[in-house]
């Protein structure tokens, strides 16, 4: 009895790891497919229809450069914006460095889609944690309209774009070292070594 218990454990972890690997296989093919077709149309920024909010207060909009690159982190309302919100200050470190060595070539965008049964919480969030750079808020969904082809995947919503909203990158580079070596690697290729 005891010998075809342990067949049966066996074949239970084996059937489990088969379907573990059919599964990530699954999951990098769909990865893939969506990375696809992020890039097969430029994604737009039409951050002059959104609000733009800078150490909790509402603000005109940041000039940007158009010859630039363009970085965006986008949180869509898939998640807690309030939370995400709370979160930003992991980004500090990351565009100091950014600001160092590209203060011209690289615009930055952080833009969120809060829910309307959200925004309540959103806007207390935004005036007793604020962000100390500027973000965009999406109430009326244009970013989302505009760009139809971006994935509800929350993984491919960090990404670098070329001048004319071409993706170069999709990855958050603070979770992900391969990521960030290739952040740096395309800035230095599109606007010159710096440091």
């Amino acid at each position: 009895m005891k010998y075809l218990e342990k067949e049966v454990v066996i074949f239970m972890a084996i059937f489990l790891a088969l379907n573990l690997l059919c599964s990530c296989e699954f999951e990098r093919k769909k990865l893939k497919e969506d990375i696809v077709i992020m890039q097969s149309r430029p994604i737009m920024l039409p951050v002059d229809s959104m609000l733009c909010w800078w150490y909790g207060n509402d603000t005109l909009s940041f000039k940007s450069n158009n010859e630039a690159l363009n970085f965006v982190v986008f949180s869509d309302s898939t998640k807690c914006s309030s939370c995400a919100l709370k979160g930003m200050y992991i980004w500090d470190d990351f565009l100091q460095k950014i600001g160092y060595n590209y203060p011209e070539g690289l615009n930055v965008f952080f833009i969120f889609t809060p829910l309307q049964k959200d925004w309540k919480s959103f806007y207390i969030t935004m005036k007793t944690i604020p962000p100390s750079i500027p973000i965009y808020v999406d109430t009326l969904g244009v970013f989302n309209r505009n760009n139809r082809h971006i994935p509800s995947n929350p993984e491919l919503h960090t990404f670098l774009l070329d001048s004319n909203g071409y993706v170069l990158l999709v990855g958050n580079p603070l979770e992900n070292e391969k990521i960030e070596k290739l952040f740096w690697q395309i800035l230095e290729e599109k606007l010159g070594k710096r440091e």
